[in-house]
This record gives structure tokens, sequence and C-alpha cells, in this order.
């Protein structure tokens, strides 16, 4: 099993990813599920694939992303977090 000692993140540069030997929790390995999902283009194929009917007058946060979080829920084992639905609104 590869050991990750560092990593720039590729959707934001500006964040780096170290582990010295400790444990991730669950919530920081979603920074590498990010990474992941980015570095197939996992935006573009929700924004060229997904369509939704949305009546919101201005939406703070988009479908796309309401989406993502609700898979990061999920992935992280929070799948009866209304976090997602909170931000619908």
């Amino acid at each position: 099993m590869a050991t990750l000692h560092e990593n720039t993140l590729n959707f934001n540069k500006k964040m780096t990813v170290t582990n010295t030997g400790g444990n991730l929790s669950t919530d920081a390995g979603l920074v590498l599920v990010k990474e992941f999902l980015h570095s197939i283009g996992f935006e573009q194929l929700m924004e060229k694939e997904l369509h939704f009917q949305d009546s919101r007058l201005s939406p703070t946060h988009s479908n796309e992303t309401i989406l993502e979080q609700l898979i990061f829920q999920l992935i992280a084992g929070y799948d009866t977090d209304a976090s997602a639905n909170i931000l619908r609104h």
C-alpha cells in the first residue's frame, strides 16, 4: 500500500495534503476523493450530462455542487445527514 507524504491538489493549487504517518480521518480522506473526481473530469461530466429542473430564484449553490456534497456524505458514511438538503435553500 502506498503512503501519501505530500501532494498538491489540482482542483486547488493553494492546498497541499501532507501525511507524516498518522491516520487520516474519513473527512480528511474526502479531500483525496475530491482530487480523484477532479482528475477524471467529474465536474464537467455532471454539467454536460445532468439537467435539473430548478425553480429557485437566486440559488447560492448549484445543483451540481449539492449533488457532489451528497456523494461526499455517502462516501464518508453520513447517509442520514441532511446537509445537502440544507444547501438547497
